[in-house]
């Protein structure tokens, strides 16, 4: 009697450089994607400087970037580095937002017709930050909590 033989690619070993899961792969590319638009954002957008928002805003994307570009590359520190980036970007995303409502509904009450066009403005650039600097962010947690194999960390890499 023949036995049929398993064809199939042996598959590469958790945490192994040549394994790349889907789920490391999506956040790696997301927090390329959110690095570059929060700096075309501040550095291309906004039609004046202010070293506050230069400086948060270019320090939040090289996170960003920084946890990205780990998680792309499957270190062994990419999932601690994408959890403080997630975990940074949410708490600026949840503040610029609430900061952003509360201005409009200020702007609105105050001055009326006209303060409802800012406060339309000010709603629109928060509904456009919450994706990016808030959504996002949450979900990245929540992915890297519940599923700590999606990046390597130290204790996979060691063996």
């Amino acid at each position: 009697m023949r036995t049929r033989r398993n064809r199939s690619p042996a598959k590469p070993a958790a945490g192994s450089p040549t394994e790349l899961p889907a789920r490391r792969f999506v956040l790696g590319a997301m927090d390329l994607l959110t690095a570059l638009l929060l700096l075309a954002g501040v550095w291309g957008g906004l039609p004046a400087r202010w070293w506050p928002v230069d400086v948060g805003g270019t320090v939040l994307a090289l996170l960003l970037g920084a946890s990205g570009a780990a998680l792309l590359a499957g270190t062994p520190w990419a999932r601690k580095l994408a959890v403080v980036a997630g975990a940074v970007a949410l708490a600026t995303g949840m503040a610029l937002v609430t900061a952003l409502a509360l201005t409009a509904a200020h702007v609105a009450g105050m001055y009326g017709p006209v303060g409802q066009g800012g406060a339309a403005l000010l709603f629109t650039v928060a509904v456009l930050i919450l994706p990016y600097l808030v959504a996002f962010p949450a979900a990245q947690l929540f992915v890297l909590a519940r599923h700590p194999s999606s990046a390597p960390d130290d204790a996979q890499t060691a063996r």
